[in-house]
């Protein structure tokens, strides 16, 4: 018998979703992994700037992720207001991550504009990069 892990993904996209799920395949497995990492990492950076917010270090905003977005698509996923005036823009990408191309032209505009546009891909690195304006 073969192991399904051995079956290439350009061979299961030629069979239907009821023979991948038969066989034990979820196409969308590696998608709904990705995000649950890309969340998982934006909760931790939530907390850490919630209590910088606290602390009056910082003012973030940040959409919420299980609503359908009222802000411009594209938008980074953090605007970070820091001391002397200075903003941050965060778009958080785990490894794996793509950006849609909505996210690809509104970065490049924000840069044109003259933000600071960074894409950390983890929790550890929002930090640290939020920690050079503090």
């Amino acid at each position: 018998m073969i192991d399904s892990a051995d079956i290439p993904e350009r061979v299961w996209r030629l069979m239907s979703p009821a023979d991948q799920k038969a066989h034990g395949h979820d196409p969308g497995a590696a998608a709904k992994a990705l995000a649950r990492r890309e969340t998982n990492e934006q909760r931790i950076f939530n907390t850490w700037l919630n209590n910088r917010l606290r602390e009056r270090q910082l003012y973030p905003i940040n959409p919420r992720s299980d609503k359908a977005t009222t802000i411009r698509v594209g938008h980074p996923d953090y605007s970070i207001w820091l001391p002397t005036g200075q903003m941050l823009l965060l778009e958080m990408k785990v490894a794996g991550g793509i950006l849609r191309p909505e996210q690809i032209d509104c970065i490049e505009r924000l840069i044109d504009l003259g933000h600071t546009v960074r894409i950390p891909g983890s929790a550890a690195e929002a930090i640290d990069e939020v920690k050079k304006y503090l």
